[in-house]
């Protein structure tokens, strides 16, 4: 069986980035500090959450609020029928 270049890379790819795994994990423990990908994880979500904040920001900004808030306190259920079981007295009427 002979693999294409594609798969050739890609496996290429993945055997290097296994060995900078292992090599993070053995640099971590020796120096006993934080793996440098955990790091990297947080950074990552940071600048996900950053971006989705000024993303949304900028929207606002653009569109206003949205009307949605709007529509909710305009379609309230309106209750007027009594809740209370209360029994008549026998003359009323």
């Amino acid at each position: 069986m002979k693999a294409g270049w594609r798969t050739r890379l890609r496996a290429a790819a993945g055997f290097a980035d296994h060995l900078l795994f292992h090599l993070d994990s053995l640099i971590s423990a020796r120096l006993d500090i934080r793996p440098i990908r955990s790091q990297l994880m947080d950074l990552a979500s940071w600048l996900g959450q950053t971006w989705r904040a000024h993303l949304h920001a900028a929207h606002v900004r653009r569109y206003g609020p949205g009307r949605g808030v709007i529509a909710v306190v305009i379609n309230r259920p309106n209750t007027t029928t009594n809740t209370t079981n209360e029994k008549e007295a026998p003359g009323e009427r």
